[in-house]
């Protein structure tokens, strides 16, 4: 089976988020079980040419806003894999991008609808080898609609992966226009245009063979107004056609026997000497003061919709009175930057809060390694990957009860989940977590997250079954009133 992952990022050669981690490991894992996997992401001018060995493959023609435009593709290699990463090159619309979380702005909605062009011409030009096109986020929504103008019923299948369905780039007609579709000849597209507006992350789920979302718990949510709102129906509609898979982690990056980035390297018989000198050299390096006392830690991006920031500053206080010290990295929402920035410049806190607004991948090891808890408090959470980090470096997660957090955090066994989203309900999952630190129990729990086992292995399994079901359902013709709406 062959198969084209597109996608808007893919670490380590460009990261921007979550989905870079997934586009980075996946495909990995996917290979070891036999599956040919190419990777296709735009060539951002921030990526390192030379340390990424890369090269030109080959020159293709994309047509585009009533012009052709000519997109270098350029190869190199997934590190620690045989996988090819195919980078697409092209200076008016591919050249922005790769550095802050993508929105739904003109120019990266251009760029995308631009972006999945390209790729459907690049699947021509290698004369459709592909079985499945894997299609991530709003940003490749428009693919499968693509395929079928270009490729018709010889087109490869195509499943389409929700990450985080709040984001779902909007734009109006025009953006048709400048792909150049037939509207008359894709019913979807035509419904979803009788407000005038292109809803990408619409176009991806209504359209594509299979359509998943990456965790169990999730895939349930979203099936409702509240987590899924406009989307809600149409998930509802896809019925068997709608599947949730658990994200994994790349256990060959995050593991604190081997991660470069420690002090002091550790396993489940050494985590108590490994985490006493990995917070001692945290606190030198950040400030804090020498002193043995439970760390709580959050590393996230600073999104006020989704993070739980409003009940993490509405709690702080009284967390800090407790005989603890705390620790963010992350940047995002300049409202919350601002917050965290004053607190940690308070005279009080001196010594006790150490705020770090950007991101520092070495940092961030560092910051697992040395906590003691980790904290989620996201109002919702497609997955969340850092809960399953942190549980390998022994740092028990205190996190909301909500998607991928619910499937993978056992409470008072691998960590601790509140169910009441508010600071009072945060606060007292905290106080728990801080009674018992370093108790007995405590211990067992700490053994009990690092043993846990949520590598891409299994997950890569799941999508290859998706991958056999797109390929089946792609010979069914989709009854369109099932996703919630009539010719």
């Amino acid at each position: 089976m062959k198969i084209l992952f597109a996608a808007s990022e893919v670490s380590p050669i460009v990261k921007i988020g979550g989905l870079g981690d997934v586009a980075g490991a996946l495909p990995k894992a996917l290979e070891k079980l036999g599956v040919d996997v190419d990777v296709i992401v735009p060539f951002y001018p921030v990526i390192d040419r030379h340390k990424f060995k890369i090269i030109k493959q080959l020159s293709i023609d994309v047509p585009f806003d009533g012009h052709t435009w000519e997109v270098g593709v350029y190869k190199t290699k997934l590190p620690g894999s045989q996988v090819d990463v195919l980078l697409l090159n092209e200076p008016r619309f591919l050249a922005g991008g790769g550095v802050n979380a993508f929105s739904s702005l003109k120019d990266e909605i251009e760029r995308f609808t631009f972006f999945s062009r390209a790729v459907v011409e690049y699947v021509k030009a290698q004369f459709n080898i592909y079985d499945v096109v894997h299609c991530n986020d709003w940003h490749t929504g428009m693919i499968t609609h693509i395929l079928e103008e270009e490729i018709g019923e010889e087109r490869p299948a195509t499943l389409f992966t929700i990450h985080n369905i709040s984001y779902q780039g909007e734009w109006g007609m025009d953006l048709v226009q400048e792909l150049g579709l037939s509207i008359s000849e894709h019913r979807i597209l035509e419904w979803d245009l009788e407000d005038g507006n292109v809803n990408l992350m619409l176009e991806g789920i209504a359209s594509s063979d299979m359509v998943n979302t990456v965790s169990p718990t999730y895939a349930k949510e979203v099936k409702f107004s509240d987590v899924g709102g406009g989307m809600s129906e149409i998930l509802r509609g896809k019925g068997k056609r709608f599947v949730g898979i658990l994200n994994g982690i790349d256990y060959e990056y995050y593991n604190p026997q081997i991660d470069p980035f420690l002090r002091l390297n550790y396993n489940t018989r050494t985590y108590k000497e490994g985490k006493k000198q990995n917070k001692i050299e945290l606190q030198k390096e950040l400030g804090l003061k020498i002193k043995n006392v439970p760390v709580v830690s959050i590393i996230s991006r600073l999104d006020g919709k989704q993070k739980g920031l409003d009940i993490l500053c509405e709690a702080l206080p009284e967390m800090l009175k407790l005989e603890m010290q705390f620790v963010l990295l992350g940047k995002g929402d300049k409202k919350y930057e601002e917050s965290f920035y004053k607190l940690a410049h308070l005279r009080k806190y001196h010594g006790k809060v150490s705020i770090n607004l950007g991101f520092d991948e070495a940092l961030s090891h560092r910051i697992y390694a040395a906590s003691d808890i980790f904290l989620m408090p996201s109002r919702f959470e497609p997955c969340g990957l850092s809960q399953l980090i942190s549980m390998k470096y022994g740092t028990l997660p205190v996190a909301h009860g909500v998607g991928g957090l619910k499937d993978t955090v056992k409470d008072d066994s691998t960590g601790f989940i509140f169910n009441v989203f508010s600071g009072n309900g945060l606060l007292r999952a905290v106080t728990k977590a801080y009674k018992l630190c370093g108790s007995k129990k405590w211990q067992e729990m700490v053994t009990k997250a690092m043993k846990k086992d949520y590598s891409w292995a299994r997950s890569a399994e799941d999508y290859l079954d998706v991958y056999k079901k797109a390929i089946d359902y792609k010979e069914e013709v989709p009854v369109l009133e099932n996703i919630g709406f009539k010719d």
